[in-house]
């Protein structure tokens, strides 16, 4: 069975009681507990940690979730994430993950094309950032 688990970046941590010691743009990792609704642009998202811990708001842009797979060096990788891709004649190659209709996807460059993520592709690659805390990556894919 595949481990659901989401992650996404703390915001509004500089007023009111915190429950934790996140500081905003932390990577909070855990469950989804509210999802952000563009009808009610004044509530952010919200997600309970590993530890239990509920009510974290996070920017709902950087919400992304774990996709069951990990790189070459046993990193989880989530959507968004940067990898890196060796192939047989030891070039690289840098992919966005992607969710794409129903499954997860990468994608070079924001190209048209893009390639399911398996297990093969994982064992090749390794993750090098994520398109929230390394944007000029995104330019290399």
């Amino acid at each position: 069975m595949r481990e659901i688990l989401f992650r996404g970046k703390a915001i509004n941590r500089d007023r009111g009681y915190l429950r934790s010691d996140y500081k905003n743009g932390d990577w909070v990792y855990g469950l989804l507990s509210k999802k952000y609704d563009k009808r009610f642009e004044n509530l952010p998202a919200e997600m309970t940690n590993e530890n239990g811990i509920s009510g974290i708001e996070i920017d709902y842009r950087t919400i992304g979730q774990y996709t069951g797979l990990t790189d070459k060096n046993g990193k989880k990788i989530f959507e968004g994430d940067i990898l890196r891709f060796e192939n047989a004649d030891g070039e690289f190659t840098d992919y966005e993950v992607i969710w794409f209709g129903n499954r997860w996807e990468v994608i070079q460059g924001g190209a048209q094309f893009a390639d399911e993520l398996d297990l093969f592709f994982c064992e090749r690659s390794t993750v090098i950032g994520n398109v929230h805390d390394n944007p000029e990556l995104i330019k290399k894919c």
